[in-house]
C-alpha cells in the first residue's frame, strides 16, 4: 500500500544511516515551518540574483539620448551606489524619462517590466486579491508587483494612480520591513498562513512568502505638469526613492542642431543662424508651460513627412508656414491645456513672428483662437 512515509527494512549500517538522515530531514522541514520567536529568527540571506550581475554596474550616459544633462546620470549612479533601491524619475513631458528608465533597468538586469499608471488600478490589480478560480472557489491571485518581484519594475507616469491606496501595502516592504497581507492560503481555513511580504531575498522561502529577487527595485516616472491635477504621493512614500530631475536640454538650439545632424537632415558643416524658427516657437512654448524634446522632434517628423525640402534654418515661406502649425496643432496644442489667458496671448503672437505672420493673418487668428480656447 502506498505511503508517504519511508520505510527502512533491516538494521544493518547502511539502513541505519538512512533511518538518521530520514529523521534528520523531517525535523528540519517542521522546524522551518513553525513560526519563529523575533529573537531566534536567523539572519535573512541573500538570494543569487539570477540574470543580474553581483555587481553594481555604472550607469554610463546613453548617447543615443541627447539633451539629457550629465547631472542626472551623476544623481543616478549616486542614489544606486548609496544603497537607493527605488528610483524616481521626475520632469517636464517629453524629456525622456521613460527611455531613460528603460536603458536603467536593462543595464541592472536582463529581464524587466513595464506597466503604465492608471486611474482604474487597485491595490488586487498591483498587489494581489482573492479571484475566483472555477467550481465557485476563490483564491490569492499576486498582482503585478509579486508577479515582477524578480525583476525591475518600471512603473510609467506612477502619479496617474491612487498612489498610496494602491501600493500602500509595500510602506513597509519599502522600509525593510515584511508585511502581512490580509489574505489566506486557504480561504476556508482560518488557521492557514496568511500571504506575507518580505523586504529581502529568503532562501527556502515558505508557500505564503513572497521574497524579492535581489534583481528587483522599482522604476518609476512622473510627469510634474501633472503634480496639480493627479494623484499626490504622500510623504512616507516620497521618501523610499531616490528622486531624480530630468529636465530640457539646457540649450534648446544646440539639442535642435544635434538631432537634425543625426537624421541627416543638416551637414555636419551646416552654420546655424543665431536662433532657428524652431528654438523660436519651442522657447515661447516653455514660457507658458516646460515641454521636452519629444514634441518637437515629433513635430520635425512630422513637417519632413509633409515636405522633405524644407530648410529648418530659415523662416518657411507662405506655402510651408501651414506645415509648422500643423505639426504644432498635432503635438504641442494637446500639452498646452489649463495656460493663462495671458500667457496664451503671449504664445500666439511668438508664434506668429516665428513663422512670419502677420498678426492679423488668418492663420495667426486661428491659431490665438485655439490657444484661448485652452487657457484658464
Amino acid at each position: 500500500m502506498p505511503s508517504n512515509v519511508p520505510i527502512h527494512p533491516g538494521l544493518d549500517e547502511k539502513d541505519r544511516h538512512r533511518l538518521i538522515d530520514s529523521i534528520t530531514e523531517s525535523y528540519a522541514r517542521a522546524s522551518a515551518a513553525l513560526p519563529q520567536a523575533p529573537g531566534d529568527q536567523e539572519e535573512v540571506q541573500e538570494e543569487e540574483p539570477g540574470p543580474t550581475s553581483e555587481e553594481l554596474l555604472e550607469i554610463p550616459e546613453f548617447p543615443e539620448l541627447i539633451g539629457i544633462d550629465p547631472s542626472v546620470y551623476r544623481q543616478i549612479n549616486a542614489a544606486l551606489h548609496s544603497g537607493k533601491q527605488h528610483l524616481m524619475l521626475y520632469g517636464p513631458p517629453g524629456t525622456g524619462k521613460t527611455t531613460l528608465a528603460q536603458r536603467i533597468a536593462g543595464m541592472l538586469h536582463d529581464n524587466w517590466r513595464l506597466i503604465t499608471g492608471s486611474a482604474d488600478w487597485t491595490s488586487q490589480d498591483i498587489i494581489g486579491g482573492y479571484q475566483p478560480v472555477g467550481g465557485g472557489s476563490i483564491k490569492f491571485i499576486p498582482g503585478v508587483l509579486l508577479q515582477n518581484f524578480d525583476r525591475p519594475l518600471i512603473i510609467d507616469e506612477l502619479n496617474r494612480c491612487d498612489i498610496d491606496k494602491v501600493i500602500g501595502p509595500l510602506f513597509t516592504v519599502l522600509s525593510e520591513q515584511p508585511t502581512t497581507l490580509p489574505y489566506r492560503t486557504d480561504v476556508g481555513d482560518v488557521t492557514s498562513p496568511m500571504y506575507t511580504i518580505l523586504p529581502k531575498p529568503k532562501p527556502g522561502a515558505a508557500p505564503h512568502e513572497f521574497a524579492p529577487k535581489k534583481g528587483w527595485r522599482i522604476i518609476a516616472t512622473l510627469n510634474s505638469i501633472d503634480k496639480a491635477a493627479l494623484y499626490q504621493m504622500s510623504f512616507a512614500l516620497t521618501r523610499r526613492f531616490g528622486w531624480i530631475y530630468v529636465d530640457v536640454p539646457r540649450d534648446l538650439q544646440g539639442f535642435l542642431i544635434e538631432f537634425l545632424k543625426i537624421r541627416g537632415i543638416l551637414g555636419e558643416d551646416v552654420q546655424p543662424p543665431e536662433e532657428m524658427p524652431l528654438t523660436t516657437i519651442w522657447s515661447a512654448v516653455n514660457n507658458v508651460r516646460v515641454i521636452g524634446p519629444a514634441p518637437i522632434i515629433d513635430m520635425v517628423k512630422t513637417i519632413r513627412a509633409i515636405e522633405e525640402t524644407v530648410n529648418f534654418l530659415e523662416k518657411p515661406d507662405p506655402g510651408q508656414v501651414h506645415y509648422y502649425l500643423d505639426g504644432f496643432s498635432m503635438y504641442l496644442l494637446p500639452m498646452l491645456d489649463g495656460i493663462s489667458r495671458s500667457g496664451a496671448e503671449t504664445l500666439a503672437n511668438a508664434l506668429a513672428a516665428a513663422l512670419g505672420l502677420a498678426v492679423e493673418a488668418e492663420e495667426s487668428i486661428q491659431l490665438k483662437q485655439r490657444l484661448l480656447f485652452l487657457s484658464v
